[in-house]
């Protein structure tokens, strides 16, 4: 695992690091190496900027449940690295990683040896091909691929899917894949191939000629959220989870009625609304088809970890509810205010926030000021992307004073945890207390305390800080 480890990471590099050569060449020469593991599957390539990791999780679900065997690839992992390779819902054994690490070892190394493929395997690369060797000595019929980064050159790019999707586009990563929403959906849009049917679930702005211009050029027929299908959204469920009618506008047309996935959020039945078109289009190439019963238990089924993910403390029965959730742009983190705002109950929200260095601090904390009651500044310890908490303070505190509405007077930048105690809900329209903890669980520990049974604590920012706190959390 050492070997694996010590690859070129990008999920660790800081923006300002000197920027690695991506080549779908070099990941094609160790696919080479390793007797072409994606030609043995039946593929569904994704990607987007929020959403395809729930989505790809939805079609994994709904073609298992279809009874083919499925191996599902996401990025990144919460605290095990089996979890990116998935069969059947199941991560990947340690026993198992063991000897797929010397496995694509051996090849990348014979690869170098061979020369002219460029730098060695970076450690994405090396994952890809391990998910796919997993899913042929598996036995998986089918794969499911999330894009790690951008698509066009992200290391899955090298596939031959049998349909292609993207589930939206937002600013992230824009040192890499440009700094307009017209450029990074030209790269999201570099997954699609000359006849293999295509989905967007992108409606409208900027993204959405550029991702139909792309499908257009490469020869792909092009099925369109809003235009081919949709998502009506009916309700909540009264415990957790979203109601949706899936609506198909090709020919014939058809309503499918009262469905529900056991997440959270309007966008929730869209990214379900993508993940159904797939199994649309799935069914009608006449490879990989189910029966809607089949896609109902699939969808029923769906766990996605640190995805506005409902949970409580370890240590504290009956105590507040907590929502875990990777949020790290703006787009997602106003998809959670949403959620907390319908979801809340009488008592106070408190946050506990950190991000990485490399995001948009401000373009998060804005929609968390405007909807917690306490906001705690973190930071995660696992990985060097972390932004200091006390620059988050400064943040949240220029954001508040702009507003109009300055931090309150009782604000502190850290209270002992033996000193805190349960607070109200300040009053409409005071800003939120800002504290500033160096130590994540120290600062959920507070936040619990703070809201106390009838509150809510919602922990968001990274999947970095998602992955260090939610070994103290339950279902």
């Amino acid at each position: 695992m050492g070997y694996l480890y010590g690859r070129i990471n990008y999920e660790r590099l800081a923006a300002s690091a000197q920027p690695f050569p991506f080549r779908l060449k070099r990941m094609r020469g160790l696919l080479r190496q390793l007797d072409h593991p994606d030609r043995s599957l039946d593929i569904v390539h994704i990607a987007g900027t929020k959403g395809k990791g729930s989505t790809a999780t939805m079609v994994a679900a709904m073609l298992s449940a279809g009874g083919y065997r499925t191996g599902l690839y996401t990025s990144p992992h919460l605290n095990r690295l089996g979890e990116r390779f998935r069969v059947d819902g199941q991560p990947c054994p340690d026993a198992d990683l063991v000897a797929l690490v010397d496995q694509v070892r051996q090849a990348a190394e014979r690869l170098q040896q061979e020369g002219g493929e460029g730098t060695a395997a970076t450690f994405f690369e090396l994952t890809t091909a391990m998910a796919l060797v997993h899913f042929r000595t598996q036995g998986c019929r089918a794969a499911v691929l999330e894009v790690g980064l951008g698509g066009r050159l992200d290391s899955t790019n090298v596939c031959q899917p049998l349909v292609t999707a993207i589930t939206s586009v937002g600013l992230d990563h824009q040192h890499i894949l440009g700094h307009t929403l017209a450029e990074i959906a030209a790269e999201k849009a570099g997954i699609f191939k000359a006849g293999v049917p295509a989905i967007s679930g992108v409606v409208d702005g900027p993204a959405a000629p550029v991702i139909a211009r792309r499908a257009h050029q490469c020869g792909a027929r092009l099925w369109q959220r809003g235009r081919d299908f949709d998502a009506r959204l009916t309700g909540f469920a009264p415990h957790w989870g979203t109601r949706f009618d899936f609506v198909s506008h090709t020919v014939p047309f058809q309503q499918r009625d009262d469905w529900q996935v056991p997440l959270e959020g309007e966008h929730q039945a869209q990214n379900a609304a993508v993940a159904l078109a797939i199994m649309d289009v799935l069914a009608q190439q006449g490879s990989l088809a189910t029966d809607p019963t089949d896609q109902r238990r699939g969808l029923a089924a769906v766990v996605c970890p640190a995805r506005i993910e409902r949970l409580r403390l370890q240590a504290a029965a009956g105590g507040p509810t907590v929502l875990l959730d990777a949020a790290h742009n703006a787009e997602s983190i106003a998809a959670l205010c949403a959620v907390v705002r319908r979801r809340r109950s009488t008592g106070p929200v408190a946050v506990v926030f950190g991000t990485s260095h490399d995001k948009d601090p401000a373009a998060q904390l804005g929609p968390l000021l405007e909807t917690c009651d306490h906001l705690l500044l973190t930071r995660f310890h696992g990985n060097p992307r972390w932004c200091a908490p006390a620059e988050l303070a400064a943040v949240a505190r220029r954001l508040a004073a702009a507003r109009g509405n300055p931090p309150r007077p009782d604000e502190q930048d850290a209270v002992p945890a033996e000193l805190a105690s349960p607070c109200t809900i300040p009053p409409r329209g005071a800003a939120p207390a800002i504290r500033v903890l160096d130590d994540p669980a120290a600062a959920l520990r507070q936040a619990a305390e703070i809201v106390s049974g009838d509150g809510m604590v919602v922990i968001c920012g990274s999947f970095f800080l998602a992955a260090e706190l939610r070994p103290q959390l339950v279902t």
